[in-house]
């Protein structure tokens, strides 16, 4: 019997689901690599000058970004239905990364110095190199609780919004976010649109998340939120909310301090690792039900 519509969308978020435990596509084949390309020619070949015309550039490489991927969307939809599940599933499993996340804050887990720092600074952005091991692990707890929002709650609630087309596009600006949205000479303006666009899109989703983790431990979390929820726009509604739930302290040295009981360990680390799989997988499935049993309205 062919399956219903509802069905296949089932099969389409599971499927991706998997590959997710499985393994992480190499840049070669990645859509967000690709994704970089598009915006690195903008970055390296700048059309106009003056912060007006830097903030433009940067503007339009976000918008033909999210142009050329929403074409190649549309275009699925004129091939076969077996190659167009199959290429739906590729590009919905590109717009979140569990497995991955899991994987980087795992590589921290270590009391060697020098690895610790190693991996940590390949997941922060921040200076790691005179960090004592206190604050390397406290950078990776913070990497692993802020990213489960760009990584995973942010793709499935625009996706469960705007379908795959949804998806897509903020794992575009977020990408984007991650390669120009910084606060310097050179992207303070040129940036500055996918920085903002980031904040947004993240807004909604980081305090759903705050929300779950509030479920979980409401006191705690209640205390955290009132203190510090203004340090930053988004990233405290996960990060303060992981360090209550897990009755840790966190620091980036002269930014933003939540306090604790005590910092990070490699045993909170991997307690935050079974969080990420659980909150992840529960609403994967959550949602795979509603969609069973609802129809995917997106489509």
């Amino acid at each position: 019997m062919l399956l219903t519509g509802r069905e296949i969308w089932v099969l389409i978020i599971l499927a991706s689901l998997g590959i997710d435990f499985l393994v992480e596509y190499p840049n070669i084949i990645h859509p967000v690599a690709w994704t970089g390309k598009i915006i690195k020619a903008f970055d390296d070949h700048r059309l106009f000058s003056g912060h007006a015309g830097e903030f433009v550039n940067g503007m339009l490489s976000v918008i033909v970004a999210i142009a050329v991927w929403s074409s190649a969307i549309y275009l699925i939809h004129f091939l076969p239905l077996l190659p167009r599940i199959a290429v739906t599933i590729f590009i919905l499993k590109s717009t979140f990364s569990i497995g991955g996340l899991v994987r980087s804050v795992r590589a921290c887990e270590t009391g060697e110095l020098e690895k610790l720092r190693r991996n940590t600074g390949l997941i922060v952005s921040r200076n790691v190199e005179n960090l004592d091991m206190d604050h390397l692990y406290s950078a990776a707890f913070e990497s692993g609780a802020e990213n489960l929002v760009d990584s995973v709650i942010s793709p499935l609630f625009y996706f469960a919004l705007f379908g795959l087309y949804g998806a897509v596009i903020f794992r575009i600006v977020n990408t984007a976010d991650a390669m120009i949205g910084y606060r310097n000479k050179k992207y303070e303006f040129y940036g500055k649109f996918a920085a903002r666009m980031d904040d947004v899109m993240n807004f909604i989703p980081s305090r759903l998340l705050a929300l779950i983790i509030l479920l979980l431990s409401p006191k705690r979390v209640i205390s955290n939120l009132k203190k510090y929820r203004k340090l930053k726009l988004n990233g405290m509604y996960s990060m303060a909310t992981m360090a209550a739930l897990f009755r840790v302290r966190i620091e980036k040295i002269g930014y933003y301090y939540v306090d604790g009981p005590s910092f990070p360990d490699i045993g909170k680390l991997k307690m935050l690792e079974r969080a990420i799989y659980g909150i992840s997988y529960s609403l994967f499935l959550v949602f795979s039900m509603v969609v069973y049993f609802y129809g995917a309205w997106w489509s």
